[in-house]
């Protein structure tokens, strides 16, 4: 039995169902939707199954700029001799600042040194009370004999306070003390004068109305005083300078003096003759102090 015909070619129908205006529109839209995934990369591209997946290449990194030439490489002789002026002014003050505190320090160590020596003598001077072998003048009739070492306090402040900063001064204050009151006899026209006298000696009488001026005027003022006779030793830093300034009241004799001590003189012999002028064994002050 044979085979029915083939039916003719215009009759057979196609194997597949192709719309060609269709295809190349999904085409297109397949075409935009890629390059907005691309733009905005947001999803990542498929891989096949079994595919082996690639190795994303390394971020790019920031570009570094590049480092300046130096002077001497840009072939400008005034850079280059700026370069080398402004290195040696810099120099020349890290210097001078290393200076100036290798010399506060310098001064500090020596006011510390002047305070321990002082400290230990006031610690013994005032369980001994020695004698002062001193006689204090105030004018040709009235005197302060027989002193003996009373009392004797120390007194170091520094700059400011914290910890590590420098010395500013150290105050030694010794109270010698007579036997009994002074008397000191005046003209009465010199009864201001008189005053201004004592509070810059610091000696105080022993009854403030002696010297009221409304009081009734005699020939002759006296004013009994009490028998204390203050001293004062200063020793202050002057770190601008570099040196001590010393200033005393009634150190030998009744009067306000000032000194200057250079740092490097300061040693235990200089402070051993010091002390014996304090405790009235001798009048010879240091050759360390400088009157002024």
């Amino acid at each position: 039995m044979s085979n029915p015909p083939a039916p003719p070619p215009d009759k057979q129908e196609p194997v597949v169902d192709f719309d060609i205006t269709f295809s190349m529109a999904s085409i297109e839209q397949h075409l935009e939707a890629a390059k907005r995934i691309s733009a905005n990369e947001k999803v990542a591209p498929q891989v096949a199954q079994g595919t082996p997946v690639a190795t994303p290449p390394p971020a790019p990194q920031p570009a570094v700029a590049p480092q300046p030439q130096s002077f001497s490489a840009l072939g400008s002789g005034l850079l280059a001799e700026l370069a080398q002026e402004a290195a040696r002014k810099e120099h020349a003050q890290l210097s001078a600042t290393q200076e100036i505190q290798a010399r506060a320090q310098r001064l500090n160590d020596a006011l510390k040194q002047i305070n321990d020596f002082l400290a230990a003598l006031v610690q013994f001077a005032n369980k001994m009370e020695p004698e002062i072998s001193r006689s204090y003048s105030l004018d040709a009739r009235t005197a302060y004999n027989g002193l003996k070492w009373k009392n004797a306090f120390l007194d170091a402040r520094k700059q400011d306070l914290s910890a590590a900063a420098l010395l500013a001064h150290v105050t030694l204050s010794v109270t010698y003390c007579a036997p009994a009151p002074v008397v000191v006899s005046r003209p009465w026209s010199q009864l201001e004068a008189l005053k201004n006298e004592l509070n810059s000696l610091k000696l105080k009488p022993v009854d403030e109305n002696e010297l009221d001026g409304k009081r009734p005027q005699q020939e002759w003022l006296q004013v009994t005083l009490t028998p204390e006779l203050p001293m004062q030793l200063r020793f202050l830093a002057n770190y601008d300078k570099g040196h001590i300034d010393v200033l005393s009241r009634n150190l030998l004799a009744f009067g306000i003096s000032s000194f200057r001590l250079q740092p490097e003189r300061i040693s235990p012999a200089m402070l051993d003759d010091l002390g014996r002028v304090l405790l009235g064994r001798t009048n010879n002050l240091p050759s360390a102090l400088q009157p002024l």
